[in-house]
């Protein structure tokens, strides 16, 4: 079992392709919080972020999404 964000919604219980590509997001840090097109920083420290990014809902795209928002993924 793993916590996610309120943001999550889940897919329909057939809906199996797009419980595996939460599945990836989930395993990789990211739990359905708010990832950002792009996170502007000086000198290592965030001054801004920019527009909201959808989360993917097939594999291929959650894949794609785990490695251009791997920054921003939450580690524990």
């Amino acid at each position: 079992m793993k916590e996610v964000n309120h943001n999550f919604r889940p897919p329909k219980r057939a809906e199996l392709k797009k419980w595996e590509a939460a599945r990836i997001l989930i395993e990789n840090g990211f739990i359905y919080h708010h990832v950002y097109e792009t996170v502007e920083k000086k000198e290592g420290i965030v001054v801004s972020y920019n527009n909201y990014v959808n989360y993917p809902e097939n594999i291929k795209d959650a894949k794609e999404f785990v490695i251009k928002y791997r920054e921003q993924a939450i580690n524990e």
